[in-house]
């Protein structure tokens, strides 16, 4: 006998789905295009890709300058899931056709979350990891394999863009908690030692104010992707009409089999196409920010 219920681990999904800049696709359409400024830098004349406002005496003449743009597009993809019930079953288990289209749906969320991490973008979204604007901040010298010292965190917040901290997220590999609950800097006499990581009263860790979420998608300690420094607001999502279920009991008619599908059309990339070059002309500076492998 088959309880009415099915048991299974709960996982932190949604995570960063829920982050992401979404939009839906409407009728008739498969993909979004719009026009960006091509902003890579903030030096004089290269604001908004190539506005520039001068100082002016009375009766002086002024120079004509505008914005350069870039076209940001993306396709809808299809993520597909199937599975074969026999009639059996379905009779035997109780609401097991709704449990089943619970678990595709997570599945389906899964995929999609770690496409914004690790997709390459050729048939897929377009993930932080391969993204052209993604910073990567390099490893102290000497810095031991597999370790995060306090410089690594100092560094890669002093990369994120200003703008994005307010919405920033840290994205962590499990195995890494362990190193940020260490961090620290040595102190000399007097000195105050800085409280690189703090805990929230509902127990979530924070870095610099930020959050700490530990996901799945992202790399084992050590490796570029362990711990990302993200504003998921600067990632744009696109679907269609979210995940589309259908079933059939004449796909396997022949071995009494109900097949059940599962479609979600989709797509993603970040916003930025490259890192932003400041007006002190110092580091580039991103929405997406990674640390380079200790190894």
């Amino acid at each position: 006998e088959f309880a009415n219920e099915a048991l299974g681990r709960i996982y932190g999904t949604g995570q960063i789905m829920s982050r992401v800049n979404k939009r839906g696709i409407g009728p008739g359409a498969n993909s979004l295009r719009i026009n960006v400024i091509n902003e890579t830098s903030r030096a004089t004349g290269s604001r908004f890709g190539g506005v520039q406002a001068y100082w002016a005496a009375e009766a002086g003449s002024a120079t004509a300058s505008r914005p350069k743009w870039r076209r940001f597009e993306l396709v809808l993809e299809k993520l597909i899931g199937l599975y074969y019930a026999t009639a059996e079953l379905l009779q035997d288990a109780t609401g097991l056709q709704g449990d089943v289209m619970d678990s595709f749906s997570k599945e389906i969320n899964f995929a999609c979350e770690d496409a914004v991490v690790n997709g390459l973008g050729a048939g897929t979204p377009l993930g932080i990891l391969a993204a052209g604007a993604t910073v990567s901040v390099s490893k102290e010298t000497g810095q031991a394999a597999a370790t995060i010292v306090y410089q690594n965190v100092i560094k890669m917040w002093a990369r994120m863009w200003a703008p994005s901290r307010k919405n920033a997220v840290w994205l962590i590999d499990q195995s890494a908690e362990p190193q940020l609950d260490q961090l620290y800097q040595a102190a000399g006499a007097g000195a105050l030692h800085p409280n690189f990581v703090t805990y929230r009263p509902d127990g979530v860790m924070a870095i610099k104010g930020a959050p700490v979420i530990p996901v799945e998608y992202c790399a084992v300690l050590g490796t570029v992707g362990d711990i990302i420094l993200i504003d998921l607001g600067e990632y744009r999502w696109i679907d269609k009409g979210g995940i589309v279920a259908a079933a059939s009991i004449h796909v396997q008619f022949t071995t009494d089999e109900s097949a059940f599908r599962f479609v979600y059309r989709c797509n993603g990339a970040p916003f930025w196409n490259s890192a932003l070059t400041p007006k002190s002309a110092g580091d580039t500076l991103s929405p997406y920010i990674t640390l380079a492998t200790r190894a």
